[in-house]
């Protein structure tokens, strides 16, 4: 059945290079389409009855600028194009993050937003009711009042492709669960380790990649535990009292890039905790005893603490970090770092003597890097 379009009618063509196009039918018979495009008006494209077209409304504006929606359910056409429409629109002006009914959908920005995370924020979506608000706090709100409200286990799934932000998401949503399953707003020791739990995981799964500065090597299963009590314990704000309370965390990892700590491509990284104590050693001047914190303040951690760092020396001197010109990461300083794993160990619960032994592993997998074996001479491999 061969539809015929009105003149003037909104549509969306295909397009080589911006995928989509805005378009506007001219004229439309049974063998051809000939549209004109918003780029340019004056010119003419003939499309044949089987190529593909979709139907756009017009754009709206407010006293705001231009109306985007915040659930794209609502959208008028429901198809790909005015959903990748309507996610650009949003995005331009800093709105990351869409609802899809239940689905909520965020685009990694590549950039700092002022005030999307600030405490504030934060703590505005701590309500007993859920706001329609496209927020990763708001999803985790609707998770956190399962949880108190229907007694039930919830499921927080955050999937997506290399560099779309799955472990700063990941780590958003662990925060507001954590300040919301404290006791009126107060982290304990244990709202402390399962947050501090993620710099130390980072260290040792996270590297940097053609795509990502800090992507996950790995995958991981984290199951946040809460402890049910009184219900007169929740406040108004939706802040947890004894009702609901974070008790504890279980974290399983699976899936590891082993065969990053031997190679990496031009332009990528070995694991982070490689260059950071590499970083924390080169900065003794040959000395090996780290003085633990030198950057941070010692307010913001939980003892001074002597670092056994003999092992470790200028990251050019180790095989398995020379694989690939790329030693250092844009704006982060890999000695701040290293204090903020030691600082996170520290918290999670590990003893001096255990981080020095951890290091200790560390430093030897880099001298394992860098043994040569020679196959005898008269073998064939030789």
């Amino acid at each position: 059945m061969e539809t015929h379009y009105a003149q003037g009618t909104l549509i969306w063509i295909k397009h080589e290079e911006e995928v989509w196009v805005q378009a506007e039918i001219v004229t439309s018979n049974d063998k051809e389409i000939i549209v004109k495009t918003n780029d340019d008006p004056d010119a003419r494209i003939v499309l044949g009855p089987n190529e593909p077209i979709f139907l756009r409304t017009s754009d709206v504006f407010t006293s705001e600028g231009l109306s985007v929606l915040d659930d794209l359910t609502q959208l008028t056409h429901l198809h790909e194009p005015a959903v990748l429409s309507s996610l650009q629109n949003r995005f331009d002006i800093d709105k990351i993050y869409t609802f899809t009914g239940p689905i909520l959908i965020a685009l990694n920005p590549f950039k700092g937003i002022p005030g999307l995370y600030d405490e504030e924020i934060l703590k505005s979506f701590m309500t007993t009711k859920p706001t329609g608000k496209p927020h990763v706090f708001n999803t985790s709100n609707a998770s956190y009042r399962g949880i108190c409200d229907r007694q039930k286990s919830q499921t927080v799934l955050i999937s997506g492709e290399s560099g779309a932000g799955k472990t700063e998401t990941t780590k958003f949503v662990m925060k507001f669960l954590a300040l919301a399953g404290s006791e009126d707003g107060n982290v304990t020791n244990v709202e402390k380790q399962v947050l501090e739990s993620n710099p130390l995981l980072e260290a040792f799964g996270n590297a940097r990649t053609l795509r990502n500065d800090n992507s996950s090597r790995f995958g991981k299963f984290i199951e946040l535990q809460f402890r049910s009590g009184d219900a007169k314990g929740v406040l108004q704000t939706g802040m947890s009292g004894s009702h609901s309370r974070l008790c504890g965390a279980s974290i399983r990892t699976y899936l590891l890039e082993k065969v990053r700590v031997c190679d990496q491509q031009e332009g990528e990284r070995n694991y982070h905790i490689f260059y950071e104590a590499c970083a924390a050693a080169a900065s003794l001047g040959g000395s090996t005893e780290y003085q633990f914190p030198k950057v941070l303040n010692n307010s913001k951690v939980k003892e001074p603490h002597v670092v056994d760092l003999s092992g470790f020396q200028d990251c050019g001197n180790f095989a398995f970090l020379t694989r690939s010109t790329c030693r250092t990461l844009k704006d982060v300083d890999d000695i701040l770092m290293f204090e903020v794993r030691i600082s996170a160990m520290q918290t999670i619960g590990i003893s001096g003597e255990d981080i020095n032994h951890i290091l200790k592993v560390v430093a030897a997998v880099l001298h394992l890097g860098n043994t040569k074996f020679d196959a005898p001479p008269n073998n064939s491999e030789g």
